[in-house]
């Protein structure tokens, strides 16, 4: 009884051993969590940044023919603007920008010279030993002028509705309020005294007295101001970034003062406005 009791346990245990050994040696599988898929962050998107430069084709500032044979009018002016600015798309028809920009510039004279105009003294030998000099009063030949300038800057809050997208092409309109910044200078009967050294005993020469009468009369003004725009283009994409912009733009400075040469005499003027035209490029920044 005991040799059959062995001999059953011998067989069970020749079974299941092998089982056994194989259970220890298996590794249960081991499950991951597959990670998020990675979605990249857009920085800026619906950003953009600007540059324009335009030629003003109507502007205040006028040239005029130098009408008198004996004046020595001069005239120069810049026609160009510029702007700088960055902006939003607030949607696929709506955009805001802020821009910097110059408006046209120009300055002029209006001379003439004029006999014994500028008043002064020369030295005069009046011992001779020792040397002593005295100053008489002299006069002397000189130009004398009238001279104006120009020129403003601005800030400005613009917004623009993209009228949709045409063979390429989306046609826009918009406008702008913000401020200009104006600046005129104006000086009328400016004396152009120049000095003449004295020979080496300290006789001789010219020499200015009269300072404040050489400056004439100056008057200027630098004052910001309420202006306003209006304006539309049409924009290119050359790129997935970059958009070519050509539009037309009326601008207004109601309030804003500058001087002007009327057939001889510098006046002061009020209102300012600009018609232009305009190139620029866009930047998307995504």
């Amino acid at each position: 009884m005991q040799v059959k009791l062995r001999i059953t346990l011998a067989l069970a245990a020749a079974v299941l051993l092998p089982q056994v050994v194989l259970a220890a040696d298996y590794d249960p599988p081991i499950y991951v969590d597959q990670a998020p898929e990675y979605q990249p962050v857009e920085v800026g998107s619906g950003w953009y940044l600007r540059g324009d430069i335009g030629y003003a084709f109507s502007h205040p500032f006028k040239k005029q023919e130098d009408f008198s044979p004996l004046s020595n009018y001069d005239y120069k002016s810049s026609e160009f603007t510029g702007s700088i600015g960055a902006g939003y798309h607030v949607n696929d028809y709506l955009r805001a920008e802020l821009n910097f920009g110059i408006l046209p510039s120009n300055k002029f004279s209006d001379t003439v010279l004029v006999a014994n105009g500028c008043r002064g003294h020369t030295n005069v030998i009046v011992g001779t030993n020792p040397i002593v000099v005295q100053p008489v009063s002299a006069v002397q030949d000189c130009d004398v002028g009238n001279f104006g300038s120009n020129k403003a800057y601005t800030v400005m809050a613009n917004a623009y509705v993209d009228l949709g997208t045409y063979v390429g092409l989306t046609p826009y309109i918009g406008g702008g309020l913000g401020l200009a910044y104006t600046r005129y200078t104006k000086s009328v009967g400016k004396r152009d005294c120049r000095e003449v050294a004295a020979n080496s005993n300290g006789a001789g020469g010219f020499f200015c007295d009269d300072p404040a009468g050489y400056d004439g009369q100056n008057d200027s003004q630098s004052k910001f101001n309420f202006a306003y725009s209006l304006g539309a283009g049409f924009a290119y994409q050359v790129s997935k970034n970059v958009s070519l912009d050509v539009g037309y733009e009326y601008f207004g400075i109601p309030g804003g003062k500058y001087v002007a040469y009327d057939d001889g005499q510098f006046n002061i003027h009020k209102g300012l406005d600009y018609h232009q035209v305009k190139v620029g490029f866009r930047y998307d920044l995504w």
